[in-house]
């Protein structure tokens, strides 16, 4: 840990910090601080293998390290990238039968730290291991899972964004109660934060760690059973907290149903002082991913 306030040459990692010339502005050097006598320098971490030149991890953001530049050394704090630096596009298209069974394609296009965290892991796995973590991802949301496939595509190109492709159903999603047929309108993923001492109420003393800044947006079209209508929608959730908002929606056209909601973090922690902030934001999240849609027939 590097404090400004206590100076010391203790450190347990070395990473580079490039100058840049003052007419330098491309948009892909995102990671850049200015230092107290004015130079800009880009911050990477030339043991980073999955993150590209002009961005870091979430684990350097907003730290501070101390730069080794002979009677300029100083201590800097590492950038904190933009909510649009990072996250994840999620889109997803379902047909819903009468029996409660849901099958559909999903396509997720990851960038930024969340494209590093998965290219690592397929660098780190085999392909059996890569299918296993997957399943298991996906079967937390839909316990009648039948995982029918994926593909990455971009793996190797850094400086691309990272796709994945998923084919699956569920032969349990929605139930029937009389005539009517109940339906989470989140059909998968979850956007909660698992940090489990900021749930308590109460002052707190320490800052909450969220992970890193970024935009998650999710999109699901359902195509109904024939015969059937949208009786019954969640109500549109809208939280903006400064650190975060969040927003989602949940609308019917014809025979489909459509869930979106968009994730913003634009901060890697947050103060002990926001902390029933925090717990509203959450609240509000699990609240809605929970939501249920109601079907009835004509």
């Amino acid at each position: 840990m590097i404090d400004p306030a206590a100076p010391s040459l203790i450190g347990d990692h070395m990473i580079t910090a490039i100058e840049l010339p003052a007419e330098e502005n491309d948009p892909r050097l995102r990671s850049r601080v200015k230092t107290a006598d004015g130079k800009t320098l880009l911050i990477f971490d030339p043991t980073d293998e999955e993150t590209p030149v002009g961005l870091i991890r979430a684990q350097l953001q907003g730290a501070y390290g101390n730069l080794a530049d002979g009677e300029n050394s100083q201590v800097i704090e590492m950038p904190v990238l933009p909510p649009d630096a990072a996250g994840v596009e999620r889109q997803g298209s379902f047909v819903l039968a009468a029996d409660g069974s849901l099958a559909g394609d999903v396509t997720d296009v990851f960038t930024g730290d969340d494209a590093a965290r998965e290219r690592s892991m397929i660098r780190q796995s085999d392909a059996k291991d890569v299918h296993d973590r997957l399943e298991m991802s996906l079967g937390a949301d839909l316990p009648g899972l039948a995982f029918k496939g994926y593909a990455f595509k971009g793996t190797s190109d850094l400086d691309k964004p990272l796709d994945l492709e998923l084919h699956l159903s569920d032969t349990n999603y929605a139930h029937s109660a009389g005539p009517l047929i109940l339906l989470r309108a989140r059909v998968l993923g979850s956007d909660t934060r698992a940090v489990p001492d900021a749930a308590e109420c109460g002052k707190r003393t320490f800052p909450i760690e969220v992970g890193h800044p970024g935009r998650w947006r999710d999109s699901f079209e359902i195509t109904l059973p024939p015969g059937y209508v949208v009786d019954e929608t969640p109500d549109p959730v809208n939280v903006d907290v400064g650190f975060a908002s969040y927003h989602s929606a949940v609308s019917a056209k014809d025979n489909v149903l459509r869930y979106e909601r968009e994730y913003v973090v634009r901060q890697v922690e947050i103060p002990a002082s926001k902390g029933e902030d925090y717990r509203r934001l959450e609240g509000a999240i699990v609240e809605d991913e929970q939501g249920t849609a109601v079907l009835k027939k004509q």
